[in-house]
């Protein structure tokens, strides 16, 4: 198995324990395309802060969590 295999792998079990653990009326991981310094999430545009050390560029997929009463969102793992 690569290093690409393993962190796929990896960012995969983080987004289902971060959608396990957190209740459903709270924010859940949700996926989105990065553009330049933006990440768009259905019909809206938000900056981003990765919150681990995770590879990816312009026009990616990246599963994200919006906190509440935040205009970021939080970058979690690449699908």
């Amino acid at each position: 198995m690569g290093v690409s295999a393993d962190f796929s792998q990896m960012n995969h079990a983080i987004i289902e324990y971060i959608n396990a653990n957190i209740p459903k009326d709270k924010n859940t991981a949700q996926f989105g395309i990065v553009k330049g310094n933006r990440v768009i999430i259905g019909n809206k545009s938000y900056s981003y802060v990765p919150t681990v050390d995770l590879y990816f560029g312009d026009q990616d997929k990246v599963a994200c969590i919006l906190p509440e009463n935040s205009s970021s969102a939080a970058v979690v793992g690449v699908p």
